[in-house]
């Protein structure tokens, strides 16, 4: 991937035998920090428990069904013995869309049926976390690469730094950022079907797909604009069904979730006044503008998608993910200026997320820093 656009003869585009090569050398170097780090979890940080308490949410569900939402942990989960148990928030339901519990059903079940230690068992689920954000590391390359040229290795790495960190404190975001990523990619090659379907994955990996949505809008607009004979139909269905299971499930685990978020960080729309929410409004706004002028409505609907998310979801850093969305999306739509675009996006990604969500994409190095120490 180029680091600018330039002039003259345009860029070769990257192999994907490259990019396979990029992906694999990259999963191979990040395992070895939870094969090699002293964490009683796993994790980089020695303090997150996501993909443990994940695990043990889906043995729930294949026991009590629909109860794992309505009902808090500590009690959908008696009289259901797990070996892999953390004690994680137990005041809470499931409040994920059902895909997530196809994701961990392989480690759910290497938990029950595999002695081991917790922390082994957490170093196996970081390891699995990272082979997915790797699958969506390969997404993504491969929708930058047959993309416009212009910024597409700035970009690229800055996706690199969320995947990876997200991976090795255990938290599966990046499996819904790949499916996002490959609905771009199908909107790209004028697939309107097959994005929708990728779409229908991210919902059901997680709530905050919703930032996909300009993605939809795109995607049925142009499917229903196809003639009558070549609509994909069965893609316009699934995407209805799993629009009403992703409503439904989160319909019933709010009532239960919604009084603990209240104590957690707020969100700006809570805090609304103030100079970090009015910086977040503005910049987010010139950045629609420009960006909408640069490369299109679906580059700008992102922009605005990822504002609504700062300002409604709770202020943590790994929900600032969708940031990334954005400037994925230059491109897919016939852009005026691809390197400008992607320029001014990466402003407003690295402005966003320690003011909208928290943190900076370059904590990953901090925490290494921090806490990464070698087991004896």
């Amino acid at each position: 991937m180029d680091a600018a656009s330039g002039t003259g003869t345009a860029a070769r585009p990257p192999t994907r035998r490259w990019l396979l090569g990029l992906v694999v050398a990259s999963l191979g170097l990040t395992a070895l920090v939870p094969l090699t780090n002293t964490s009683p979890y796993g994790d980089l940080s020695a303090g997150y428990t996501d993909h443990l308490h994940h695990a043990h949410a889906t043995w729930v569900f294949l026991h009590r069904g629909l109860d794992a939402y309505r009902l808090p942990l500590e009690e959908s989960s008696r009289g259901i013995p797990y070996s892999q148990v953390t004690g994680a928030w137990p005041q809470m339901p499931v409040n994920y869309p059902p895909g997530m519990f196809a994701v961990f059903l392989p480690l759910t079940l290497v938990g029950r049926h595999v002695p081991m230690t917790q922390e082994t068992f957490g170093r196996v689920g970081v390891l699995w976390m990272l082979v997915l954000a790797h699958l969506a590391m390969g997404a993504v390359f491969l929708l930058l690469a047959e993309t416009a040229p212009g910024g597409r290795a700035v970009v690229g790495m800055i996706a690199w730094v969320y995947l990876v960190r997200l991976a090795l404190q255990g938290f599966y975001d990046p499996a819904f950022i790949g499916a996002g990523a490959m609905a771009l990619r199908a909107l790209l090659r004028r697939c309107s079907g097959a994005a929708l379907l990728w779409l229908c994955a991210a919902g059901l990996l997680h709530y905050r797909a919703v930032a996909l949505v300009p993605v939809g809008v795109v995607a049925a607009w142009r499917a229903l604009a196809e003639p009558p004979g070549r609509r994909p139909w069965g893609a316009l269905a699934a995407t209805a069904a799993a629009g009403a299971v992703v409503v439904g499930t989160f319909l019933l685990q709010w009532p239960v979730t919604a009084p603990y978020l209240a104590t957690l960080h707020p969100s700006l729309g809570v805090t609304a006044g103030g100079a970090r929410f009015w910086a977040v409004v503005v910049a987010s706004l010139a950045a629609a503008a420009a960006t909408g002028w640069y490369a299109g409505p679906l580059v700008a609907g992102l922009v605005l998608a990822a504002l609504g998310l700062a300002l409604t979801d709770i202020y943590d850093w790994w929900h600032g993910a969708v940031l990334l969305f954005a400037p994925l999306a230059v491109g897919v739509q016939p852009a005026r200026a691809a390197s400008t675009a992607r320029a001014l996006l990466v402003g407003w990604l690295l402005l966003m997320q320690p003011l909208g969500f928290d943190q900076t994409p370059s904590d990953l190095f901090l925490d290494f820093a921090r806490h990464y120490r070698p087991r004896p």
